[in-house]
């Protein structure tokens, strides 16, 4: 699961020794309100608002441009960050820590949040404690909220899709919108999911390696669990039934 991976924390727990034997190099003239705690600007390149960079390590050896208020926490909130960070962005302990895509207003809220995250970010996504840690895809607004929702996603997420604890961790395949909604709704799916589909609990979790889940399909409660597909639009819609899926491959 996603609060499992915690190798980002090791490294930098040890590159935190190393700032603690560094002078101080912070920038010269810093925004107002910005580069406040320990080592917050050390070796950062990147262009600064007001009231960016809060916290220890907060944007150390930063090359991004952070927007007023984001990359706040209490240590290396963008730590060896490389990506754009909207306004209000990037909150919380190690939140967009080596991230490298552009984070949108409001986004990437949370403990790792984006950390190590490649893909680009819209407004409000990716909101949660390893909610899109070490994703690869690009994710529209308001997607991946929850605990980590987006962990490990190499698809594209459409808006307000992926909502949920782990409701899109390790997918593989594109989502479209309003999709994947609920705890483990699309975790670990291989194919693509069209609009308004796979919504519930477990609904398309290990689906779709053989083909495609079609629009508005799949919704309830392990309802298309483990089943490879393709599935047509509108089908295998409903509760469980006896405890088992409509549409669940045992």
């Amino acid at each position: 699961m996603a609060h499992q991976s915690r190798a980002l924390i090791a490294l930098v727990l040890t590159i935190g020794l190393v700032v603690l034997l560094l002078p101080s190099g912070a920038l010269a003239a810093p925004p107002a309100g910005s580069c406040i705690g320990a080592s917050a600007c050390e070796g950062n390149t990147g262009s600064l608002q007001t009231n960016a960079c809060v916290g220890p390590s907060a944007c150390f050896f930063n090359a991004g441009s952070i927007n007023r208020d984001a990359c706040h926490g209490d240590f290396g909130a963008c730590a060896f960050n490389t990506g754009a960070v909207g306004v209000g962005a990037c909150q919380g302990i190690h939140a967009c820590e080596a991230n490298h895509g552009t984070v949108a207003k409001g986004a990437c809220v949370g403990e790792l949040a984006c950390g190590g995250n490649t893909g680009a970010v819209g407004e409000g996504a990716c909101v949660g404690d390893d909610a899109c840690a070490e994703n690869a895809g690009q994710i529209s607004k308001h997607a991946c909220r929850d605990d980590g929702a987006c962990f490990k996603n190499n698809g594209t997420v459409g808006e307000n899709s992926c909502v949920g604890r782990s409701a899109c961790e390790v997918n593989q395949g594109n989502v479209a919108k309003n999709s994947c909604r609920d705890a483990a709704a699309c975790e670990s799916t291989q194919g693509n999911v069209s609009a308004e589909s796979c919504n519930g609990a477990f609904a398309c979790l290990n689906a779709g390696s053989a083909g495609a889940i079609g629009t508005g399909a799949c919704n309830g409660n392990r309802a298309c669990l483990n089943n490879p597909g393709p599935i047509a639009a509108f089908t295998c819609n409903g509760p469980p039934v006896g405890g088992v899926g409509v549409c669940e491959i045992p």
